[in-house]
């Protein structure tokens, strides 16, 4: 028997006993609903696999503890409003052994010690696994400190997740309800019951729900049958021997077809072939939806649209991050905000949507910076419990005042810890990571976000979030790469002009610098380095430094 090192996630259901002897069918339907909405595609989602199956209870491999970290957290939040499972999870590292259907040893051991000891809705795990996350995850978790487990020889150190409160359960339901497009996703169905085949399905329908559930103005879910208000993908893969073909069709709501295609590939090549059709498909349903949701919204005066409508409208609108794009997706959130006075998430969009387009220099955002700015921070200050985005916003705006970066370090890492897998936190926090010097964890945050968050409309600006880390950190190669690639998606983001100007300087390409500085010029006329830095300074950072240096010697005027 051959053994090796790998991340075991070790999920049991909570009194499963007491609720089967309540309503036995009402169990084994939540169950199976369960596992096949929520347990299997997000496993697959997270590259796991589930090993063995115990009726309430489930072992699942990875090959990184990141990904069953990662797996872990999603799997709570999408039963945290589920009103017959509450889980208890645990993770861990260890040797393990396959036989059979069965799997052994240390991994396992501990990990379902670790599971038992976490409490209803939490996650537990090891000081392996946790000296293996980013900086994105490990805010979510409070030190245990040693400590002994059943039949286990040694203490184990334990970080714990706690279950999401009450009031957090509230706020997914409310934030389901609140006039936020919704998209349900059939599990990819399949006739063909070869193992593989199956696992490829539950892989799709898991790359699915993980991509598009990063789309903010989008409430994603995975469900057999849509509710008759969601927009509705239909998926089936069919099989002849080794060649595949899915067939996806999207419907919108009450039925309409709206669009369909189908994807060919082979077996032999199903890894491959599940990531490229998944990202396919995925752009595909999220520029049909754009366009309907865009459609919708065209429709109806803006005097009649809610305070959600505009807000969605606002996040779409920033996609090109251009000056005209900042500048009406901040009237968006002014309307919003005028509408709904309490809606916490619109003070917080509007209020980085400015810090950032100031920081730019988009001319397009000066009005809202000195008319609204300011009353947007104090109005949100009250509401500042009801959303994680206006926290990090309202710490940002003190940041910008009086320098002291701590309380917004310390924002930055309570937003982490609440929402680790929200694309719009992961965006925030590390625009506001880099901002106030702390670009290591801004990085975390960028890259976390191309996983989440791909197909976000703050795509743009986070890629050139990403190409402006790599260059603090004196990696300017890359941070030339990531700008070209961020050129193809929006040539008017200046950001990339910028990076591009700095990093070429630095590197004594000065031909190069002065051309990337003359496009960012035309874009930004009127910016000079003091301009910039009394703005922005990044925390006074060696990076910050060393990105006004690059920039100087491509020749923009102190």
């Amino acid at each position: 028997m051959k053994r090796r090192l790998a991340a075991i996630l070790a999920a049991d259901i909570v009194d499963y006993s007491r609720i089967v002897g309540t309503d036995e069918a009402a169990a084994l339907a939540a169950l199976r609903l369960f596992r096949a909405e929520v347990l299997g595609p997000t496993v697959a989602g997270h590259r796991g696999k589930i090993i063995k199956s115990m009726g309430d209870g489930w072992l699942v491999e990875f090959s990184s503890a990141v990904e069953a970290v990662n797996c872990a957290i999603q799997t709570q939040e999408r039963v945290s409003d589920n009103n017959l499972i509450t889980l208890r999870i645990g993770v861990h590292i260890g040797d393990i052994t396959h036989e059979e259907d069965d799997i052994f040893g240390d991994g396992v051991n501990v990990a379902a010690r670790l599971e038992a000891w976490a409490e209803p809705g939490g996650i537990a795990i090891s000081d392996s696994v946790y000296l293996s996350l980013d900086g994105t995850l490990t805010p979510s978790f409070d030190d245990e400190g040693d400590q002994e487990l059943k039949n286990i020889a040694r203490p184990i150190r334990i970080w714990t997740k706690a279950a999401t409160t009450v009031e957090r359960k509230v706020q997914n339901r409310q934030l389901r309800a609140n006039g936020y497009s919704q998209l349900s996703i059939s599990p990819v169905a399949t006739s063909d019951e070869r193992m593989d085949v199956q696992e490829l399905a539950e892989g799709l329908t898991g790359d699915l729900d993980d991509k598009l559930t990063a789309v903010r103005w989008l409430t994603v879910a995975v469900r057999e049958k849509p509710n008759p208000q969601d927009y509705f993908m239909k998926i089936v893969l069919r099989t002849r021997d080794d060649r595949l073909r899915l067939e996806v069709r999207l419907f919108e709501p009450m039925g309409r077809q709206i669009w369909s295609n189908k994807y060919d590939g082979n077996l032999s090549e199903s890894f491959d072939w599940q990531d490229t059709t998944g990202e396919a498909v995925s752009l595909e349903v999220i520029s049909k939806l754009l366009d309907a949701e865009s459609d919708r919204l065209a429709r109806i005066p803006p005097q009649d649209r809610t305070a959600e409508e505009c807000l969605v409208e606002g996040f779409m609108q920033i996609r090109m991050g251009d000056a005209r794009s900042f500048g009406d997706s901040l009237s968006s959130y002014t309307l919003a905000i005028e509408k709904d006075p309490e809606l916490a998430d619109a003070y917080g969009e509007a209020i980085w949507t400015t810090y950032a387009g100031m920081t730019v220099g988009f001319d397009s955002v000066e009005p809202f910076y000195k008319k609204q700015f300011q009353d947007w921070v104090a109005r949100g200050r009250r509401l500042v419990g009801q959303s994680t985005i206006l926290s990090v916003a309202i710490a940002l705006a003190d940041f910008q005042s009086n320098r002291d970066a701590t309380p917004l370090r310390n924002a930055i890492a309570g937003a982490l810890r609440r929402n680790p897998t929200d694309a719009n936190v992961l965006s925030i926090s590390a625009w506001s990571a880099i901002w106030c010097g702390e670009t290591a964890i801004a990085l975390d945050c960028f890259r976390k976000f191309e996983r989440f968050g791909k197909f976000h409309p703050y795509s743009v600006p986070v890629r050139g979030g990403s190409a402006l880390a790599a260059l603090q950190m004196g990696n300017d190669k890359l941070a030339i790469s990531v700008a070209q690639e961020g050129l193809k998606l929006s040539s008017t983001y200046p950001t990339f002009h910028a990076v591009l100007a700095s990093a070429y300087a630095l590197s004594k390409q000065s031909d190069k610098a002065a051309a990337a500085l003359a496009m960012y010029r035309e874009l930004v006329p009127d910016r000079t380095i003091s301009s910039w830095k009394a703005m922005n300074d990044y925390g006074g950072s060696e990076g910050g430094k060393r990105y006004f240096e690059g920039l100087r010697m491509a020749g923009l005027p102190e």
